[in-house]
């Protein structure tokens, strides 16, 4: 199935209403640009980046405008930015599972609640 911009903000409708996202703020929407946050808190949020021209996906949770963890698409190849050390891209075979949003967003949200409490 070919992936649409449409698709993925419907996707991110429905990860929204969880309990623990208190918003979702879409940034830039166009025919292949999709930028959009879901938002814990003000300083607490998973940024959504798609451009499915590209193809180039990169989703990332920040607190306090400093990413923790992500996982990214570029150049057809998935790498990861691990929770105990974000700068690092790990590309290895397990890093380079592709992943979805709700997925990104699961453990993303156990990351915040089970080892940082602050969810």
């Amino acid at each position: 199935m070919k992936e649409s911009i449409e698709g993925f903000l419907l996707s991110l409708e429905k990860i929204s209403k969880s309990n623990h996202i208190r918003e979702l703020k879409v940034i830039e929407k166009t025919k292949s640009i999709l930028k959009a946050r879901l938002h814990f808190s003000d300083d607490i949020f998973i940024q959504i980046y798609v451009n499915i021209k590209r193809p180039k996906k990169n989703y990332a949770l920040i607190i306090n405008d400093i990413r923790i963890f992500g996982k990214d698409y570029i150049f057809g190849l998935w790498h990861l930015h691990p929770f105990e050390s974000p700068q690092k891209h790990d590309d290895s075979e397990k890093a380079r599972k592709p992943i979805t949003i709700e997925e990104f967003v699961e453990e993303a949200t156990f990351i915040l609640s089970e080892k940082l409490g602050m969810i």
